[in-house]
């Protein structure tokens, strides 16, 4: 008789938790996974109580590990809320550290796991860094200036001689400062008159 009154007291005990978990499904053994997105990963795992798992992964797909659940929040959870599962079923939270965001491209993609596999995600995005600048060429040394070049004015001289021959030659002989034809390349002695011997 006590056996029976224990075993009795026993299941309406149980009967009364798959009550208080709200399940619609307790008679066939599924629970119904609630929502936890944009909850800290404690209070997330805390919600799923004791009939689901919980697994936590980076959102962003760089491995981090989860040691202290309140600063981590959930992004995105799979199972979705609302679905009826088996007991026991893992339930895979993606998490972010307090403050952060997860773009597009770098959030895992949403699979149904059975309980123990892993997720399966997504690689995070990789971004190409930006092409060196190309450097300005720098302008070309000048050329050196040849021996004896006729003047470089906008007017052409009047007259141009290569040598003291060619003054000599052209009847010029000899040429002083100022005048056309004179240059500091045909007076040796600089004293202002060229080709004078």
């Amino acid at each position: 008789m006590l056996v029976m009154a224990l075993v009795g007291g026993c299941g309406s005990a149980s009967d009364g938790a798959v009550e208080a978990a709200g399940s619609p499904t307790a008679g066939s053994g599924q629970v119904q996974v609630p929502d936890v997105l944009g909850l800290d990963l404690d209070e997330a795992k805390d919600r799923l109580g004791p009939d689901l798992d919980a697994k936590s992964v980076d959102a962003t797909g760089r491995d981090r590990m989860q040691i202290v659940d309140s600063n981590w929040q959930v992004v995105q959870q799979d199972p979705t809320g609302g679905s009826a599962v088996p007991k026991g079923t893992t339930v895979t939270l993606h998490v972010v550290k307090e403050g952060e965001s997860v773009s597009p491209t770098a959030s895992p993609t949403a699979t149904a796991t059975p309980s123990g596999a892993p997720p399966a995600t997504s690689a995070p995005a990789v971004t190409q860094p930006a092409p060196p600048p190309v450097p300005t060429p720098r302008p070309a040394d000048p050329l050196p200036p040849a021996d004896n070049p006729p003047p470089a004015n906008d007017d052409p001289p009047a007259a141009y001689y290569a040598n003291c021959d060619a003054v000599h030659a052209a009847g010029a002989a000899p040429l002083h400062a100022g005048e056309p034809g004179y240059r500091r390349g045909l007076d040796r002695d600089g004293d202002g008159t060229a080709c004078d011997t």
